[in-house]
Parts: structure tokens; C-alpha cells; sequence
């Protein structure tokens, strides 16, 4: 997902502040704040969220300060008005599925989720079905994690995008093997399935 790098936003208070699924979220978890404008989010999200943190290992939320669950309406002015690097060019900060705020001397860091952009191409059903639910809210938050472990904890001179592509695949990996232990004889064929419906989405997307 693009990040912001450059500028605060005022509705959000600052605060001060090898991998294997042994190394729990622990003592560092961000705080998640809901800020909606217009907007009725599904029945539960706040909790996939928590779920997908408690994955996380405990070193890579350090210094994750807050997430913030919205939707494009609930932008401010200054934040719908913001162009912002994708993977090949600039675009609406309202166009995207989420965004990776790095700290500075002014904010801490914080990942913003638009969950109306995130769940525009899913069905109802499918945050309700145990292996799908968590699918599409994943894919962003750990995208979007991976800019902040790239940026403070395992910076690599490699593109930022493609380094935080990996960590979002890995913890998403980390994630299901964690919490769906008992399906992994028949985790491959879900995996290719997923991987074929994100595909499916991403067509449907550009067309």
C-alpha cells in the first residue's frame, strides 16, 4: 500500500511511546481507534483486527503506535486532497486500501485501513466464513505493517513496495498456520485458492 510521509493529521492524538509464531504481539500492541464519517463497518472488524495482531511478533509492533480503522469519508479535507506514491505513480489518498504513517519529530506511527475501499469487492457472506473472513482485511494491515518493520526494524535497500509485499505473504503465512494449525494437511490447496481469488479481485479492480 502507498504511505504518507510528509504531513500530520489533526484528529488523531499522538501518544509517547528469522520469525516463528513463539514471538506473540507481548507487550507491544497498537492502540485501534474506529473514526468513521458516514459509514457502518461490518459487525466484528475491530476483532479480525486483533485477531491478525495477536500474529504479529511482538518485535515488528514496536514503535506501531496506533491503527486507525476508517473510510474515505472519514478523511479530512487535507488528507482527500493528498496524492501519494503507489508501486508506479501518484494517486488519491481516498483511492487507496490503507496507508503506513512514519513516525517523525511531530506524530508517532500509525497505519490508517479505509475499510469501504478494503471491503468494496466483497460479498457480506464472506466475513462470516472462517478461512475467507480474514482474507481481505489481512493482506492491507500486514502490507501496510511491512512498511513499518522496513522502515524501523529490518531496513533493506530494496524496492519499498516489493519489501513489504514479503512481509505481508509471511505474516500472512504466520497468521493461518497459528490460528488454523489444524488444516495445515489441506493448507496448500486453500492457499492457491486465495491467491487465485486476490488475483480475480485485483482484474476486477482495474476494470
Amino acid at each position: 500500500m502507498p504511505e504518507v510521509r510528509s504531513w500530520t493529521f489533526p484528529r488523531i492524538h499522538d501518544t509517547c511511546t528469522g520469525m516463528n509464531a513463539s514471538e506473540g504481539a507481548g507487550n507491544f500492541r497498537p492502540e485501534i481507534v474506529e473514526d468513521y464519517r458516514d459509514y457502518h463497518p461490518p459487525v466484528g472488524i475491530k476483532q479480525l483486527l486483533d485477531d491478525l495482531l495477536e500474529a504479529v511478533p511482538s518485535k515488528y509492533l514496536k514503535g506501531l503506535t496506533t491503527i486507525v480503522l476508517t473510510n474515505k469519508s472519514g478523511l479530512t479535507r487535507d488528507q482527500r486532497r493528498q496524492k501519494i506514491w503507489g508501486r508506479n505513480r501518484k494517486y488519491p489518498l481516498a483511492e487507496a486500501r490503507g496507508a503506513y504513517y512514519e513516525a517523525t519529530r511531530y506524530r508517532t506511527a500509525s497505519v490508517w485501513p479505509l475499510l469501504d475501499n478494503i471491503l468494496q469487492h466483497e460479498p457480506p457472506w464472506v466475513l462470516r466464513a472462517p478461512l475467507l473472513r480474514y482474507n481481505a482485511l489481512s493482506s492491507v494491515m500486514y502490507h501496510e505493517i511491512g512498511h513499518h518493520i522496513h522502515a524501523v526494524h529490518r531496513p533493506i535497500f530494496e524496492g519499498k513496495e516489493n519489501v513489504a509485499e514479503d512481509w505481508s505473504r509471511n505474516l500472512s503465512r504466520l497468521f493461518y498456520r497459528r490460528r488454523y494449525w489444524y488444516l495445515m494437511p489441506v493448507a496448500y490447496p486453500v492457499s492457491l485458492i486465495l491467491g487465485i481469488a486476490k488475483r480475480i479481485k485485483k482484474w476486477i479492480g482495474r476494470t
